[in-house]
């Protein structure tokens, strides 16, 4: 049979149907933002607008159908894609000399929590701009389907929620996991809007920069990235530890009283402690500053204190390493991930054991307390490869458009991962083509990696018979 048939496309459509409208009421926040302070906000009623007809008209015409993986992951791709079109459409209509495809990058970049900006005087944007920037980053931390799921309750939770790169369950059902992941995202970003005002910044910056700053994200309304004071500083690294360093699931555990042993967070601190030493020695870099710039990496959020270009070439490689390893599963960060480095490393441990017992010895591999399977093995460094191999294709383009090679690859790495960092190539002269291209990387590197394939490969698909499929659907009752 073939994998997809006719009720399966349009059972798509149908998805993307709604999540479209979804992104149309979406804008409505911008919109009530500049009736409030007075500004222009036609270049969001008509993008609203829109949004929210033509995705109920696709609604209407199409039927759902029960979702599975293979439907799940196809969706997801083209979900994160057509919310960054359209999202766009904002910033191409009240910019001027601003591109459409500038603006993609920009709507893609924010809904990835990447953090790159082409926009070179964000402090002059009008707030409705501002805020429509860190509403996307604040809900492509923690996923669009994600948040779909939370507010209509969609059967095939399961799937969509492994499609957007999630495995960790709080939670028995999917259903009640992402309610629970939302209801500890607003409360934490609400302490860190009020913690920030409380440090000195007005209402204005504190909800901006902790959307940017809890979901990963990184875009600033300020032209230095992070210009203010040491408190302030000190907030916003607990702010990105917790929303890139911290799963939802220890999260959880912390608010109900239990307590915790979780690996990616024991590997962490002192990894961000040694670079951020290394800063120090190195580069010259204030001790507070060193340790923002490493989380800010770490976590792939991308708010800067300090000159990125102005550090040794140490500082930076070390940077490089720990952007493209990024933070941990179950969070709103990008990278390969901690626990697939820790399990790299263990299975790595378990073959030199092997290699040196004799052949009778029986090796239990475990990770902690639970077995170390394969399975988990093997696509611990598929994964990482396909990151790798994505880091170097990334570079290799920006080094053939002539920009610097060591430069090159701090900047794929951080396009790819979904960091915002940047040695100052990602900017609005960037070469069309490596907009273009980065644009793509970004959108792999949020779903890492695979569900692009999918839909890339989704004509191919279509033509193969007689290959069975499985319904990964769980009971979310």
């Amino acid at each position: 049979m073939r994998v997809f048939k006719k009720k399966d496309i349009i059972g798509i459509l149908h998805e993307l149907g709604v999540l479209l409208s979804f992104i149309g009421l979406i804008m409505v926040i911008p919109i009530l933002v500049g009736l409030y302070y007075g500004e222009t906000i036609f270049y969001f009623v008509y993008p609203a607008m829109f949004a929210i007809i033509t995705g109920l008209i696709i609604k209407t015409f199409t039927k759902p159908v029960n979702i599975m993986l293979k439907h799940a992951m196809v969706i997801s791709a083209l979900s994160w894609l057509m919310a960054s079109l359209v999202g766009a459409i904002p910033f191409s209509l009240g910019l001027e000399n601003f591109s459409y495809l500038d603006s993609v990058f920009e709507s893609m970049s924010a809904w990835t929590t990447t953090g790159f900006s082409l926009i070179n005087d964000v402090e002059s944007l009008p707030r409705t701009l501002q805020i429509w920037r860190s509403m996307e980053q604040w809900v492509g931390g923690v996923g669009v389907l994600v948040m779909v799921i939370t507010i209509l309750s969609k059967a095939g939770a399961s799937a969509y929620y492994r499609a957007e790169a999630r495995e960790e369950k709080i939670l028995p059902s999917t259903g009640s996991t992402v309610r629970k992941i939302w209801q500890i995202y607003l409360l934490y970003t609400s302490l860190g809007i009020t913690l920030l005002y409380l440090s000195g910044l007005t209402l204005w910056e504190s909800i901006n920069i902790c959307m940017c700053g809890i979901s990963t994200g990184g875009m600033s309304i300020s032209n230095d990235s992070f210009p203010y004071n040491s408190l302030s500083k000190v907030i916003m690294i607990l702010i990105m530890f917790i929303g890139g360093i911290v799963s939802f699931a220890v999260h959880h555990k912390i608010l109900t009283g239990r307590w915790i042993n979780d690996i990616q967070t024991k590997v962490s601190i002192p990894l961000i402690l040694f670079v951020a030493s290394v800063l120090v020695i190195s580069s010259g870099v204030g001790p507070l500053d060193a340790v923002f710039t490493v989380v800010s990496a770490m976590t792939s959020t991308g708010y800067s204190t300090v000159n990125i270009s102005d550090l040794s070439n140490t500082s930076l490689a070390l940077l490089i390493f720990i952007m493209a390893i990024g933070g941990s599963t179950g969070t709103t960060t990008g990278g390969i991930k901690l626990i697939r480095l820790v399990i790299m490393f263990k299975s790595f441990y378990y073959r030199l054991k092997e290699a040196v017992f004799p052949q009778n010895t029986v090796i239990h591999k475990k990770l902690g307390d639970n077995p170390l399977s394969s399975n988990l093995i093997i696509d611990s460094f598929i994964i990482a490869f396909a990151y790798v191999f994505h880091y170097l294709v990334g570079a290799l383009v920006l080094i053939s458009l002539g920009y610097d090679p060591y430069r090159s690859i701090f900047e794929s790495v951080s396009l790819v991962a979904n960091i915002g960092l940047s040695v100052n190539i990602v900017n609005h002269e960037l070469h069309p083509f490596a907009k273009l291209i980065g644009i793509f990387f970004m959108w792999v590197g949020r779903l890492e990696i695979i569900p692009i394939y999918v839909l890339i490969i989704l004509p191919t698909i279509l033509k193969i018979k007689d290959i069975k499929t499985r319904n990964f659907e769980q009971n979310e009752n």
